[in-house]
């Protein structure tokens, strides 16, 4: 849900906010008093980079965590692999000078230079589907080298840690599971859509019942942008998550999983992902800020349905509130709830004050072009619609923000889901680090279909510790969605003392999701969700090698957990 300014649409992009942990009371949960012994799952140190990583030297230097391959995170034989490299690159460098260059056992496969930028703007180089893994069973050394004619000097004062290397294991595609073998793409139409997704997939299953969903969606998008599309919009429904779940330029891609932990409803990230089709329509040049507050005031939320009036209100009694200039200037580092939330407000007070018709000249004819920066360009349309300055408006808006009367939960429910996001985006940095949006590789869907592995986008950690924090986060996120928001930061601290501690379990709230997923992993099944009350555990399950959902329930008897027959 993020403007990716040249083609791309995408979920998300954070700084992290330091959010106060919520103490765990005495009587809010039922926890059971039997723990198994403290149980600790390390990361993999191929696939998760270090949680703190060591100061980075003053010059363009790369560590082995710079480099992604993709598909993630296994690959099997037959896969097309691309190649990822987030270097960092001194102030002086010129990013786009830096040359780069990718072999395999000693053989270049890819070279190019750091051209492409993430959503900090960071450099990178990607070269997608570079090197064939047919026939390719077994490790191999993939090694980088940046500059390798050490033609920068200033910069790059020590050029011996211009390289690092990874070891690369193809693996056998016999053993690839079965819900992926010969996996295709599928399509539907609908009225306003094309539905893409990948047999075997959830999106695959429930496609017969997306249809509607999808239609509602570009309905209600249209129906407040008072223009309808101009074609029909792709929709690339994928099984596995990507930032906050999903991107737009183009073309959309939506993550539809059984085990969402990003805390999505697909009802409002479709309406907000079409809105960002159908508004280049009429303003092809929109700025990023003001792009993703249509959205969200389109969508009448950012997650959910929400008050975006109270939320601001909110945000600024809290102290949250960042000026917008400076949110305009750089929209993407500011944490991704807060901006959101923010350029959502701002566009329904000014549509709300002065209408529709207005806005949306505002909106179609501001561009980069129009001032030195951002917020320059839209203090200068500003005046020129509504014959105010940016920092006029800005008054106005909190004046009117500052008399809104908060309700009863406004607050919490605020602070609970800024929380959950910012331990999210934890989890995906230790965890799932292609997930994050800082990270995240995002092809175009075309292409990926067209030239790469649907694994491209559907693959993703299974490990244990992955599937125990996703349903943790998942329980979170029912809770939070609920307004128990008592719950969902006992879960959040939970989590967090995971993370905390290298993949210790050492609570009893989380060894006991860690025994459930255990026990019911053992006998064949897979988690998607868990319902924890006490000493009794109501699951959602899917078969090892199939994709249908069932029902489990469990109990804690003598320390361990029992699956009760149905």
């Amino acid at each position: 849900m993020a403007l990716i300014t040249i083609l791309w649409v995408a979920v998300g992009c954070s700084k992290e906010t330091a959010v106060l942990p919520t103490a765990v009371p005495e009587t809010a949960v039922v926890v059971p008093t039997a723990t198994a012994e403290i149980a600790t799952i390390p990361p993999e140190p191929t696939d998760v980079p270090t949680p703190e990583p060591t100061p980075f030297p003053p010059d363009l230097s790369l560590n082995a965590q710079d480099i992604f391959t993709f598909p993630n995170p296994e690959i099997y034989a037959g896969d097309l692999v691309t190649f990822q490299v987030m270097p960092f690159v001194s102030q002086p460098v010129v990013a786009d000078d830096v040359s780069v260059h990718v072999m395999v056992d000693g053989y270049d496969v890819a070279a190019g230079t750091l051209s492409e930028r993430n959503f900090a703007g960071d450099p990178r180089s990607v070269f997608a589907w570079a090197w064939d893994s047919s026939n390719q069973l077994g490790t191999h050394e993939v090694r980088v080298v940046l500059d390798r004619d050490d033609r920068i000097v200033v910069g790059d004062e020590d050029p011996t840690n211009n390289q690092a290397a990874i070891t690369l294991t193809v693996l056998d595609p016999k053993d690839i599971p079965a819900t992926e073998e010969n996996a295709t793409w599928v399509t539907a139409d609908t009225t306003c859509c094309i539905i893409h997704t990948v047999s075997g997939t959830a999106a695959y299953r429930d496609l017969p019942n997306l249809v509607k969903v999808v239609d509602d969606a570009a309905a209600q998008a249209a129906a407040r942008l008072n223009e309808q599309p101009q074609r029909k919009i792709d929709i690339y429904l994928i099984d596995r998550v990507i930032g906050q779940g999903g991107y737009a330029g183009s073309a959309i891609v939506a993550s539809y999983l059984d085990r969402q932990y990003s805390g999505n409803s697909l009802h409002e990230l479709l309406v907000h992902e079409i809105t960002h089709i159908i508004d280049q329509q009429f303003a092809p040049h929109r700025l990023v800020f003001l792009a993703e507050g249509v959205a969200v005031w389109a969508t009448g939320g950012h997650y959910k349905m929400e008050n975006l009036t109270e939320r601001n209100a909110a945000l600024l009694s809290l102290g949250q509130a960042v000026p917008l200039a400076e949110m305009i200037n750089n929209f993407y580092p500011v944490q991704h709830e807060i901006g959101y939330l923010q350029a959502g407000g701002f566009v329904q007070y000014l549509i709300d004050t002065y209408g529709w018709s207005t806005f949306r000249a505002f909106y179609s004819n501001t561009t980069l072009d129009d001032g030195a920066t951002p917020a320059e360009a839209v203090d200068r349309n500003l005046q020129t619609y509504y014959n105010k300055s940016l920092a006029q408006i800005e008054a106005d808006w909190q004046g009117a923000l500052r008399g809104v009367e908060l309700g009863e939960t406004a607050v919490s429910d605020l602070q609970t889901t800024i929380r959950f996001f910012d331990v999210m985006r934890r989890y995906q940095l230790l965890y799932d680090p292609t997930a994050h949006f800082l990270r995240a590789w995002i092809p175009q869907p075309k292409a990926v279909r067209t030239q790469g592995n649907p694994a491209d986008l559907t693959r993703h950690p299974t490990a244990e510790i992955n599937v125990t924090l996703e349903v943790m986060l998942e329980a979170a996120n029912t809770s939070w969605r609920g307004g128990d928001y008592q719950r969902a930061n006992v879960i959040l601290d939970s989590v967090e003392r995971v993370l905390d501690n290298d993949g210790a379990f050492i609570d009893p709230l989380a060894t006991n999701y860690l025994n459930i997923v255990r026990k019911v992993t053992a006998v064949g099944y897979k988690v998607q969700s868990i319902t924890l009350q006490g000493d009794e555990a109501q699951l959602v399950v899917t078969l090892a090698n199939k994709n249908g959902l069932l029902p489990i329930n469990m109990r804690l008897v003598n320390r361990d957990w029992i699956i009760l027959a149905n």
